[in-house]
């Protein structure tokens, strides 16, 4: 992928972050309902600031491991959330991730997006094998991740740490996973 790269949905455009991006980022990652389920808890201002540094220098890294985006919905051009692939070249794997601004919960978006980060780690990266995680508790990702045909492959307990305002704590967490004949048989 370049810096270039864009998907495109029925409903989004999800294209690389940029330094502008870090409204977004803020709302998403400063939004302790969103954070519950992120091991990092909800970020300070300092914090959002060095990742979207981050998130923006890792287009440029070779070779590029990390692939965040945001997410825009093409109806009004808002900025609604983030989409991420992480690879594993020497696995030729690819981690998926995303996360929504709370209004737009509940709407569909979240599987537009993992539709189309599947078809194209499959279809353009060439990958052998496709996974997601979440926390047991987070109900609607990992329904969105059954919809989207990836199978659940394990159960770890406590495997997660955990930091909050109280301190860190262990939780468990799923793991989801698809292979590229199965994505081929969809």
């Amino acid at each position: 992928m370049t810096r270039k790269m864009v998907l495109e949905t029925q409903r989004l455009v999800m294209r690389p972050f940029t330094l502008d991006d870090e409204d977004i980022i803020s709302e998403l990652y400063g939004d302790s309902d969103i954070m519950m389920f992120m091991p990092c808890g909800r970020l300070t201002d300092e914090e959002i600031r060095a990742h979207t540094r981050q998130v923006v220098s890792d287009w440029d890294a070779r070779p590029q491991m990390n692939y965040e985006m945001a997410v825009i919905a093409k109806a009004d051009s808002r900025k609604i959330g983030r989409a991420r692939i992480h690879m594993d070249y020497g696995n030729d794997t690819a981690m998926l991730g995303w996360l929504l601004v709370r209004s737009e919960w509940g709407k569909g978006y979240a599987t537009e997006i993992t539709r189309s980060l599947l078809g194209y780690c499959f279809d353009v990266m060439r990958v052998h094998r496709v996974c997601a995680l979440c926390h047991p508790d987070n109900i609607g990702s990992w329904k969105v991740m059954e919809k989207c045909g990836l199978r659940r492959e394990a159960h770890y307990v406590r495997k997660v740490k955990y930091l909050s305002d109280d301190g860190t704590h262990w939780e468990d967490e799923l793991e989801y996973a698809m292979l590229d004949e199965e994505f081929r048989r969809m």
